[in-house]
């Protein structure tokens, strides 16, 4: 037997459907059938039984799931050991960003990266945070950046900064949202982020005191298409603070001083399974010097904080 097929089995049985299980370890569906199939005849055991609900394991095939994987355990332990021998760490390591490139210090990590360890390759995805996590779960990204909160048994998340987010309205809207209260607000075009955006999270805390019902509202799922239509008058949204008072320097929004505080966690997120892993222990030990320190952060675009136009707003939210 091969490796891949325990590996095709044991996917099979997380995902209990073929085309699930294809792809998490990217192969197409009649490879992941011709493994289970050429396994099976291999073990002359049948491992799952198909049923409307997918692939379920037989009693034989749960019994051998826990030998299977701690054979692929065992074989990634060896390649744990065979790296951490060798002076110098070689290799790919992929990482997804969920947010820009600037903001996650990507050019800081990966000229510390290439200092460090010279022959270690780095693969930058961009992606969302809800994706990362399961890619990252899936072993399809070696690491990766989230706002969202760890929902998966199999990932760890270690936090790097608590951001500031802003309350946002196009720059011509300044006499129309001034002085008004939240419920107010709700009146006018608002920009929502969809369940897949993280500052979906933020928008909840928003009005979370309050029975506010937003009257007209367009959802998006993209922090960048929430900037664009902004700054180009569609409505008012939040936004990370950096990009808040960027928008506000080039005169296309205001930030509206209203509500409670709201705040995302950017995390650092790996697989459970890896952290014997010389090349992920590298890569979280220099992200962690990355961000050390940064507590509650916003690095304004282009560096140093400037001043920035902002409108209050009244904070009752009673009707």
């Amino acid at each position: 037997m091969e490796l891949y097929q325990l590996r095709t089995f044991i996917a099979v049985a997380d995902e209990g459907n073929l085309t699930k299980a294809a792809e998490r370890i990217h192969a197409s569906q009649p490879a992941v059938s011709a493994h289970i199939k050429a396994l099976e005849g291999e073990l002359n055991v049948v491992l799952f039984v198909r049923t409307p609900r997918g692939m379920v394991l037989t009693d034989a095939g749960r019994e051998l799931k826990g030998r299977a994987e701690a054979v692929v355990r065992a074989a990634e332990d060896m390649l744990n050991l065979a790296r951490g021998l060798s002076r110098d760490l070689t290799g790919a390591v992929s990482i997804g960003l969920n947010t820009d490139p600037e903001f996650l210090r990507v050019a800081d990590l990966t000229g510390r990266m290439a200092e460090a360890h010279p022959r270690l390759r780095l693969k930058l995805a961009q992606s969302t945070s809800g994706n990362i996590l399961k890619d990252v779960r899936d072993r399809r990204l070696d690491a990766g950046f989230s706002f969202f909160d760890n929902c998966y048994a199999e990932v760890e998340s270690v936090k790097l900064a608590e951001i500031p987010v802003r309350v946002v309205a196009p720059a011509a809207w300044s006499d129309r949202i001034r002085g008004k209260t939240l419920d107010q607000l709700a009146s006018l075009p608002w920009i929502k982020p969809d369940m897949g955006c993280p500052f979906m999270v933020a928008f909840g805390q928003l009005f979370s005191s309050a029975s506010v019902e937003l009257k007209e509202y367009v959802e998006v799922d993209s922090e960048e298409v929430i900037r664009r239509l902004v700054a180009t008058g569609r409505g008012i949204s939040i936004l990370k603070q950096a990009d808040a008072e960027a928008l506000a320097r080039e005169g296309t929004a205001v930030i509206c001083d209203t509500g409670p505080r709201l705040s995302l966690n950017v995390n650092f997120v790996t697989a459970r399974c890896r952290e014997g892993d010389p090349l992920v222990r590298a890569l979280a030990a220099v992200v962690a010097d990355v961000w050390r320190g940064a507590g509650s952060v916003c690095p304004p675009a282009g560096g140093g904080r400037c001043h920035v136009n902002t409108i209050s707003v009244h904070e009752d939210l009673t009707p």
